[in-house]
């Protein structure tokens, strides 16, 4: 006989399960190729049991990505910290392990499993995500040193997601790109976007000491 209850604690467990299950899934196959029964059995609990925490696969993906800000800021300050790494290095690391989700176990949402999710979200939800995802770019923005005003955070978050979702459509979704030179592309294009960070990170500190004078 199936097992009905469950204590907090298992509850909690379990919830985790299933936050871990979906961003290793989105990872590593995408949202598309992962089922509700994929994920259950992952978190080892009925389909109908999953409905007890989540209305949709759709919202349990967006408390997905919530869950992993936190650890994504944490990982980010962790390399700032190291002093075995210049900031450049620092940040480098960060973006380039980002674009390799993949290989690194962060989930980046494919351009299919966007399109999925929206269609699916009430614009009251659609717009509450949007806002955490401000939050969190300026949250990385401020742990890479760069001022409140220096660089958009959604142009930021644009550019730093376009880079991901890119190579991670290559070749299947996007298959008149070639292959054969993704991370050549990966490495040009965060060194473009670091580039710029530079800049602009160089250009506060000028004014802080131009305003000491």
């Amino acid at each position: 006989m199936a097992r009905k209850s469950y204590s907090e604690q298992e509850r909690e467990q379990i919830r985790d399960k299933l936050l871990m299950a979906v961003l290793q899934c989105v990872a590593e196959r995408g949202l598309i190729h992962s089922s509700i029964d994929v994920l259950c059995g992952k978190a080892g609990i009925s389909k109908t049991f999953f409905y007890r925490f989540f209305s949709s696969k759709e919202e349990l993906v967006l408390q997905a990505l919530r869950y992993q800000q936190p650890k994504l800021l944490s990982y980010a300050q962790s390399l700032m910290d190291n002093t075995d790494l210049s900031w450049r290095e620092s940040v480098k690391t960060f973006l380039t392990n980002c674009c390799y989700g993949a290989k690194t176990g962060v989930a980046v949402l494919s351009i299919e499993d966007e399109k999925e999710i929206r269609s699916c979200l009430s614009e009251e939800n659609f717009q509450a995500f949007r806002q955490d995802q401000i939050i969190f770019y300026r949250n990385l923005l401020t742990i890479f040193g760069l001022p409140m005003d220096g660089i958009d955070p959604r142009l930021f978050g644009n550019m730093a997601l376009a880079m991901m979702m890119v190579y991670k459509a290559i070749p299947d979704t996007m298959p008149f790109l070639f292959p054969e030179v993704a991370e050549e592309m990966v490495e040009f294009q965060v060194n473009a976007l670091l580039d710029e960070m530079e800049r602009v990170k160089e250009k506060a500190i000028k004014a802080e000491k131009d305003a000491q004078k």
